[in-house]
């Protein structure tokens, strides 16, 4: 059964036991650099969270696409309700950038699979899992943006190494990198990295 969560005063999203809402989506949407301009895409949208709340914040023109019919629907209500026009489609990572264009996007987002020991439940194996994985979204990524062009993910902090190479293997330079801590520990790490960007990162701490 979904809910209704407000995000703002106006937007919010239909949530679910296994989509609910994270403050992860929100850091990562409001860390992102939008313009009104952007053809926006967000991989592997859920229940659209990221783009509900990112046109809200920064205007854009956005397509969410996800394998889940159900995740889908959660989101295409919510868009609906909201009066949001956003194009939600059912897709693969793999075949996004054959049904799309490539270089169809100046700006993605995403919060991608990873893993970590603690991760258990229904969804674990949906949400997370090997580098294997993250490979295929960041080579989707690079397809899909244009020159140019950027992508903004939040991934462990703990795991940024892993992070960095497979995103050197895909042309993609990370540019900004903001750090959420738990206590004196940074728990996740807020990227944004450029299509074919040269040297040279800012580090803060969100």
């Amino acid at each position: 059964m979904s809910v209704w969560e407000p995000l703002t005063d106006t937007v919010g999203v239909y949530r679910t036991e296994s989509y609910p809402v994270h403050e992860d989506a929100l850091r990562l949407a409001e860390f992102a650099h939008i313009r009104p301009s952007d053809r926006v895409l967000d991989l592997g949208t859920g229940n659209g969270i990221l783009a509900v709340y990112a046109l809200a914040l920064h205007g854009g023109t956005y397509t969410g696409i996800d394998l889940d019919e159900d995740a889908l629907s959660l989101a295409k209500q919510s868009a609906e309700r909201n009066g949001q026009a956003i194009t939600f489609l059912q897709s693969t990572v793999e075949s996004a950038s054959d049904r799309l264009g490539h270089g169809s996007f100046d700006r993605i987002l995403m919060n991608p699979p990873y893993y970590t020991s603690g991760n258990v439940g229904r969804n674990a194996l949906a949400r997370h899992a090997d580098g294997t994985l993250l490979e295929k979204w960041c080579r989707a990524a690079f397809q899909l943006l244009n020159n140019g062009g950027t992508l903004t993910l939040c991934y462990p902090a703990e795991q940024l190494a892993v992070l960095f190479r497979v995103l050197d293997r895909n042309r993609l330079s990370p540019k900004r990198i903001a750090l959420l801590f738990s206590d004196e520990t940074a728990r996740l790490a807020l990227v944004e990295a450029k299509k074919l960007g040269g040297d040279g990162v800012k580090i803060t701490k969100a």
